[in-house]
Order: structure tokens, then sequence, then C-alpha cells
């Protein structure tokens, strides 16, 4: 078995980690523990933001934005030994007013064996809104993962998704799907697993899925993305209803 060693760069999959959710309960916690990330963070570390415009913004399948374009802003440092830990937070307007939709903070450790790059974290999410109040607008989810070339697995459980304190669970597979040109197209499907109601006799675990396909290219600077994903999870808000979305995003 090959050593593990630490893994290079993920750039694209690090940021959808980060997705769209944060750090503790205000805009001022995030801030904080961000200066403190790159304030701890040695000469070493290789730093990175993102900027994104969105014509509406989506996680896992649904629209945490109420289909209102917004502005996401990331960032993240890559440690040496495999750590990375980043943040992220999104806003939007439109038919309701400007506010914070979502933010996270994260971290954990990516380590190379042989072909493939293992890696494990945690992050922590905040939502501006939810539909469904079985939910905390707030949690933490631990994850671990394996990409092997095109295709990355992850598992996620979060002890306190559920307002009455259950576990709960996700599973995602990403994957590159073809090139045309200097266009990709990447897919996306995921699995959530939830506890039935409290009283109910029945203890299995409820399914749920979601998926997304999404056309990107670079454009100068830029990379210009459409995508399109649905689900039937109605958590931040009525599912069923297939999304459509616009990205241009620009990296530092």
């Amino acid at each position: 078995m090959a050593p593990l060693t630490p893994a290079p760069r993920l750039r694209g999959f690090r940021t959808s980690i980060a997705g769209l959710a944060c750090a503790r309960a205000t805009w001022p916690g995030l801030a904080g523990g961000l200066a403190l990330l790159l304030g701890a963070a040695p000469a070493a570390a290789q730093v990175a933001a993102n900027v994104t415009l969105a014509s509406n913004q989506l996680f896992r399948g649904e629209t945490i934005s109420a289909d209102d374009p917004g502005l996401a802003l990331a960032v993240s440092a890559d440690l040496p030994g495999g750590l990375f830990a980043g943040a992220d937070a999104s806003f939007a307007a439109g038919g309701e007013a400007p506010r914070l939709t979502a933010a996270n903070l994260y971290a954990g450790v990516a380590l190379r064996l042989g072909e493939a790059s293992v890696e494990a974290g945690a992050i922590h999410r905040r939502y501006g809104s939810i539909y469904d109040d079985a939910y905390r607008p707030r949690f933490t989810e631990l994850y671990a993962g394996i990409t092997l070339r095109r295709v990355q697995v992850r598992a996620f459980v979060s002890p306190d998704y559920l307002a009455d304190g259950r576990n709960t669970y996700y599973l995602d597979v990403n994957a590159r799907l073809a090139s045309l040109g200097r266009w990709t197209l990447q897919g996306h499907g995921g699995l959530a697993l939830i506890p039935h109601d409290l009283g109910d006799p029945d203890t299995s675990l409820i399914s749920y899925e979601d998926w997304s396909l999404r056309a990107s290219r670079p454009l100068g600077p830029f990379t210009l993305g459409l995508g399109v994903a649905g689900t039937n999870y109605p958590v931040f808000g009525p599912s069923g209803k297939v999304r459509f979305s616009a990205q241009l995003s620009r990296a530092f």
C-alpha cells in the first residue's frame, strides 16, 4: 500500500464543500474565526479567494435564496501536512430584502493514498431561513470522502441537523462527466437519510434525493457556469421544482 502523503490542491471540490453556509451565529463570528485562521496559518500556506454572482443560490438541489440572485464570497487556506480550512458567506436580494442567506466554516485534512486522495473534516453551517422547523438553521456536519480520477464520493453525518437531536446522514457523488472544447460538464447526485418523526413506530430512515448538472468554461479571468438541479427534499423551501441557475465567478 502506498504511503499517505498530503493531497494536491483540489480547489473545485474544496469550494463545493464550502457550498453555501457558517461559523457562529453572527457575521462577526465568521469574520473573527476567519481572521484567527489566517493569522495562525504559517507562511507556507496557500490562500485562495473566490467571488461568485449567481442568478439563484442552490444547495443540494434546493434554492436557499427564494429564487433571488445573490453574491457569494469565499476564502480558503491549504496548509502544510494536507490540512485545509476556509469560510464563505452568501447574500441575496430581489423579491425579498437584501439578506445573509448562508455561511460556512470548515476545516479538515486531505491525504494522497496511491492514485486516490482521501479527506475528512467538519463543517459548521448556518442558513438565513428554513422551511421545515423540524430542522435547525445552524448545524454541524462531519464527513469523510475519497477522490479517484474524475469521481469524488463523500459521506456526511450531522448530530444536530434535526431539532430533536437525532443523527442525519447524507451521501453524495460528484463527477466530471465530459469535456468539449473549453466546456466541462459536471454531475452530482445526493442521498439524504433522515429518521422518521418521533413517536413513529417505523425505525427505518426516510430517503430523499437530489441531483444537478453544471456546464462551465473559462471566460477571460472569470468562470461561467450554467446549471440545472432538482430535489424532493423540502427543508429550505417547497421542493419538486427543477431550478436553473447561471454563475459568474472569479478566483484570486
